[in-house]
């Protein structure tokens, strides 16, 4: 199991205690309203949570569900033992970017917020849109996400991932 690897358990969580608790409580992903999102997914129940489907696999790096988190933070909001598996993830995702194993939907939202601040390209049907309902033309300026995205090399990580793509 992933989580045996003291170096990750150092790396993510307090100690090996704090791990184990955590693959074992699933309180975040069973409770019946305010759980994980990820969970509603039909493939997991009360024994099989999200949570356990990435920090019980053999790599998470490559486990293709890593990608449903939203990063929502819920996990942590109910987590009774204050252990917060969603910067676990956090972490693994971000390996699994510089690993070039992103999701290719990730991907391009990230160019598009570093482009132009967005999530979402501003496109002539939203531009129609907001003209009807009265809202102004969407300025797209280079923005400090750029800046903030150089500076901590994403730039550069995203760079190596799309040349390793091509």
């Amino acid at each position: 199991m992933f989580l045996s690897s003291d170096s990750i358990i150092k790396a993510t969580f307090e100690d090996k205690e704090a791990s184990e608790i955590c693959l074992k409580c699933g309180v975040c992903c069973i409770l019946d309203t305010h759980h994980c999102p990820v969970q509603h997914d039909s493939k997991y129940h009360p024994k099989y949570t999200y949570v356990y489907d990435i920090l019980g696999s053999n790599s998470p790096v490559d486990n293709e569900n890593l990608w449903q988190c939203v990063s929502c933070h819920k996990c942590e909001e109910l987590c009774p033992y204050e252990v917060s598996p969603v910067h676990f993830i956090e972490q693994v995702k971000a390996k699994a970017f510089r690993m070039g194993k992103a999701a290719e939907g990730i991907v391009s939202e990230i160019q598009s917020i570093i482009g132009s601040g967005y999530a979402f390209p501003v496109t002539d049907y939203s531009e129609r849109q907001r003209k009807e309902l009265g809202l102004p033309k969407i300025k797209i300026e280079f923005n400090e996400l750029g800046i903030i995205a150089e500076r901590t090399k994403l730039l550069e990580i995203l760079a190596k991932y799309v040349e390793g793509k091509k």
